[in-house]
């Protein structure tokens, strides 16, 4: 790796950090640019992760320190999260992957629909424990397989399920994805896929934007992040169905 590329990965850590804790698709910087640099597609999907555990670890930690706190119905969102992710980390999709791009771009958008509809609306009925189960080992299986906008999936199933703020939506997201990237870190490593010195750069990074993102929306507050939200949803909604 030559000094620019260390800077470049490092810049494109912060900007995903920030993106990922505030809302989502920051995978979708980082991983065109390691491929960029010459690692190969799934091992640059599996070095990514790296940057992944290490701002959620940084996310988890500057939203417990400022005094937000998670009811432990949480927890089955985090199993089943878990187990769709080390089932999804050994899965090789055969979903084409014009088709997958049209079906993400249309599920990011209900996503924002649902986060926008969801919060003072109680006529909205939560599902069932069993579709709940559904719903959190589909966005693991999702996160383990690929993980590049998995943050705006987790967002809406939180806010089906639990009715959170934003704010509080986001400190359950970092956790969830920072559990289930630990067992799904260990399935790529045990295939020899991570490149430790990328990997590392991004995670520096990573960690800056996530402390970052986590300072601003609690600063701000859920009106703000569901803005900030808005507006990644529809850009990666924009560049999936048209770029």
């Amino acid at each position: 790796m030559t000094f620019m590329q260390i800077v470049l990965i490092y810049l494109a850590g912060v900007a995903a950090g920030f993106m990922n804790v505030m809302a989502g698709g920051g995978s979708m910087v980082t991983l065109p640019l390691l491929m960029w640099i010459g690692i190969p597609p799934p091992v640059a999907n599996a070095t990514n992760r790296l940057g992944v555990l290490f701002e959620s670890a940084i996310g988890m930690k500057t939203f417990h320190s400022s005094g937000i706190r998670l009811q432990n119905s949480i927890i089955p969102a985090i199993v089943f999260s878990t187990i769709g992710s080390v089932i999804g980390s050994m899965f090789v999709s055969s979903i084409p992957k014009d088709l997958l791009e049209k079906v993400i771009a249309l599920m990011l958008l209900a996503v924002a629909v649902l986060v926008f509809l969801k919060p003072g609306k109680p006529n909205i009925s939560k599902p069932s424990r069993l579709l709940t189960a559904l719903i959190f080992l589909g966005v693991g299986f999702y996160g383990g397989f690929l993980q590049a906008g998995v943050g705006f999936f987790l967002i809406g199933a939180i806010t089906l399920t639990y009715g959170y703020d934003l704010v509080k939506t986001n400190f359950a997201k970092v956790v969830i994805v920072f559990v289930y990237t630990v067992f799904a870190l260990v399935v790529f490593l045990s295939k020899g896929m991570i490149y430790w010195v990328p990997g590392l750069v991004l995670a520096a990074g990573n960690v800056i934007g996530a402390y970052f993102a986590v300072k601003l929306s609690i600063r701000k507050g859920s009106g703000f992040v569901r803005w900030i939200l808005l507006t990644i949803v529809i850009l990666n909604a924009v560049k999936y169905l048209f770029f």
